[in-house]
């Protein structure tokens, strides 16, 4: 009987079979890997700080947190260095620095350039389209103190201006380099940071914020500012904890900015037409002149700046007071700007709510309180201020237009309850005209408050005054109960 062939098995098969083994145990370590991955980054609870990581079906949510204390772990830190990755606020390029190298521990570095970073607009009063801050370069070096504790530095480079430009000495001219030291402690979903930047000149934070300024090359600023922030990570505008934030200012003084040339300004209303710096003969604006102790001008202090003689210009306290406020609010609710800021805006900057616009509202303040005076700045501002519109649509250019179209006297002459009347109404002056025209009165709880806190004049008017307007009041729950 023949003897049976052996069977053969080809080689393709055997390479086939071989193919399919590796790619089995391939996609088991990759389904293995990225089961380690989603336990590794996944969130604590539906509160934790997320991003999301890839796109599409590969797209993972990472929990923030966990992302830091992975990347400054050494041997996965080590990996990273050199890095390149594109994100919303620019490339950012990882580096790493082993532990004994510029300290004890190793840091993790983040270098990003150009870079783009978020600013909280609405708590700031800017308007909604100006959420972000152009830098050319910015750094964040991070190291993990503790398991729950990072800290490190944030270095944001400005835009260089011509060394002509900056009027100062020879140590503050180049490309400034703002440096934040910074700590970090885990606090429910995020961290509570801590930073602080020591005292560095005007000129390098005005160059950092809004490098086009006009006034940066024209103008001598003086001054160092310093600034220490505490906020919960994520900063969620009106959610809970501690947010606060402390400015020092000190020796902030301008000078080339022309602003004495106010002294003979030219008239406009609006704040989107702005007044020109230099007016000429034909165009110059002489105000009656309205007693800076009488009802009126008192009543438009303790309205738009209860603090308008012991400021050089500029409120920190207010300031920050207004940043807690719109932050709490989730919505522009609340101003900081002094009356020589106001000013400065109907004379020069207009009412556009970006940064750039504020700071040099800024910069004029600041110069027009030296070049002025407080009752020049204070007269130039009630004849300029807009009181919203007439029948016809015009613009109400000051306090006499304003006296005369609604009550039909002159400034000079108006009642306390007039006079209140009209500071009410510079908050929001198209909206108060409109509410006066449709109701014949503005804001009550307003107008009692600015009456409380009129200062100056005889209690015993400033009492008839409350009266009448609770009288007002009674009247008016009668008539619509």
């Amino acid at each position: 009987m023949p003897a049976r062939p052996i069977p053969t098995v080809r080689p393709w098969r055997r390479w086939w079979r071989l193919a399919a083994w590796l790619a089995l145990a391939l996609g088991l370590t990759l389904a293995a890997l990225w089961t380690l991955l989603r336990a590794l980054l996944a969130p604590a609870d539906a509160q934790d700080w997320t991003v999301t990581l890839g796109r599409g079906p590969l797209a993972l949510p990472a929990s923030v947190p966990q992302l830091a204390w992975l990347a400054t772990t050494p041997w996965i830190g080590e990996r990273l260095h050199g890095l390149r990755l594109r994100t919303r606020l620019g490339p950012v390029t990882f580096g790493w620095i082993a532990a004994g190298e510029e300290g004890p521990q190793p840091v993790l570095t983040l270098h990003c350039e150009p870079c783009t970073l978020p600013l909280p607009a609405q708590a700031l009063g800017l308007d909604a389209h100006t959420r972000h801050l152009a830098l050319p370069a910015a750094q964040l070096a991070l190291s993990r103190d503790r398991v729950q504790h990072l800290r490190g530095t944030l270095l944001l480079g400005a835009h260089a201006l011509p060394t002509s430009a900056w009027h100062g000495p020879a140590a503050d001219a180049g490309p400034p380099v703002l440096i934040a030291h910074w700590q970090a402690e885990r606090s429910g979903p995020g961290w509570q940071l801590q930073l602080h930047w020591p005292a560095a000149p005007v000129r390098h934070w005005l160059a950092l914020l809004a490098p086009q300024l006009p006034e940066l090359a024209v103008a001598r600023i003086d001054g160092h500012l310093a600034l220490q922030a505490e906020l919960p990570l994520p900063a969620r505008l009106g959610a809970a904890g501690a947010w606060r934030v402390a400015p020092q200012l000190h020796g902030l003084a301008v000078s080339g900015l022309g602003t004495q040339r106010w002294l003979d300004a030219a008239q406009a209303c609006a704040a989107d037409d702005p007044l020109p710096a230099a007016p000429t003969a034909s165009t110059a604006l002489t105000p009656p002149f309205l007693s800076p102790h009488g009802w009126l001008a008192r009543a438009v202090l303790a309205a738009e700046d209860q603090r308008f003689y012991q400021h050089p210009g500029y409120d920190l306290a207010e300031i920050t007071a207004a940043l807690s406020a719109n932050r709490q609010r989730g919505a522009i609710w609340r101003g900081g700007s002094t009356l020589s800021q106001q000013l400065a805006k109907l004379m020069v900057t207009g009412g556009e709510r970006t940064l750039a616009r504020k700071l040099r509202e800024l910069l004029y303040a600041v110069e027009a309180e030296q070049t002025l005076g407080k009752a020049r700045i204070l007269q130039l501002y009630l004849a300029l201020a807009p009181w919203g519109e007439d029948a016809q649509g015009r613009p109400l250019c000051g306090a006499e237009a304003a006296a005369r179209h609604y009550f039909g006297t002159r400034a000079a002459a108006l009642t306390p309850r007039q006079a209140v009347t009209l500071a009410a109404m510079l908050h929001n002056p198209r909206r108060a005209a409109a509410t006066w025209a449709a109701q014949g009165s503005v804001n009550r709880a307003r107008l009692n408050r600015i009456a409380r806190d009129v200062r100056g004049v005889p209690a015993r008017q400033r009492r008839a005054l409350a009266r009448a307007l609770a009288q007002e009041h009674a009247a008016l729950a009668g008539a619509h109960s």
